[in-house]
């Protein structure tokens, strides 16, 4: 998989028929050879933002605060890293903690919402018969993301596998992706990471890979949110990968 240098306008890759155009935010792809990539878990691989919001909003009210009222509410105010987005969201810092607690106390209620979104399987199935190394840097508490990946049948196509308590920080921070990056024994320069969220592109272009924004129906960011953080590539489908 090489990626040869040049400059092209950053365009959605698929569907073919949604167009992306920004204009004058040229890019320049640099001559690497992709030795891995690295996949954000919410809204990336896993459909879970109906069970995280439920959670979310149960954890709120056994404090006795508003919590969010309609899925899009949960959207727009969503950002990383956790404590902050509680912060924000009117959550006194001495009760994030017990807040966060309470939230995986009641996340498994809803586990059953989870799913994974229809084309992953295939695309792993394909990068692994590519000898790509696989991994995951994901804010998600490690226990929940191990068990989500058991579940579908997907753990064993990953080397390395970075949930929230395996990082000193949660992203933005780069500190997830270097460390997956460490776990698969590979560079930067020989690795793209892919995400939902403004988040994931800040994290990824401090870790100085590669970043590919995936925009799909259930994302917990919107495109606008996407596009000012300038990611190399915009997809709306992980088949819609930059592999060629």
């Amino acid at each position: 998989m090489e990626f040869k240098r040049f400059t092209r306008k950053v365009e959605l890759l698929s569907p073919p028929d949604f167009k992306l155009d920004l204009g004058k935010h040229d890019i320049i792809v640099y001559m690497n050879r992709i030795k891995a990539i690295i996949f954000d878990a919410s809204g990336t691989i896993l459909d879970d933002i109906q069970a995280v919001w439920k959670a979310n909003s149960d954890a709120y009210h056994a404090f006795g605060l508003d919590g969010f009222e309609t899925l899009e509410e949960f959207r727009a105010r969503f950002k990383l890293p956790i404590s902050e987005f509680h912060i924000e969201n009117g959550i006194p810092p001495d009760l994030v903690k017990e807040v966060d607690l309470k939230f995986r106390e009641v996340y498994p209620r809803y586990a059953s919402l989870v799913s994974i979104f229809p084309e992953v399987k295939d695309v792993l199935e394909q990068l692994k018969a590519r000898e790509i190394l696989l991994g995951v840097a994901s804010n998600i508490p490690s226990v929940f993301l191990r068990e989500h990946l058991r579940e579908f049948n997907i753990e064993d196509y990953f080397n390395a596998v970075i949930g929230q308590e395996d990082s000193e920080e949660q992203k933005p921070s780069p500190k997830p992706i270097l460390a997956t990056l460490e776990r698969l024994d590979a560079r930067p320069q020989e690795a793209m990471y892919v995400g939902d969220m403004e988040e994931d592109i800040i994290a990824a272009k401090a870790a100085n890979t590669l970043v590919t924004a995936i925009i799909r129906e259930k994302s917990y960011h919107p495109r606008w949110r996407l596009e000012r953080q300038n990611p190399d590539y915009l997809i709306s489908s992980l088949r819609g990968l930059p592999l060629d």
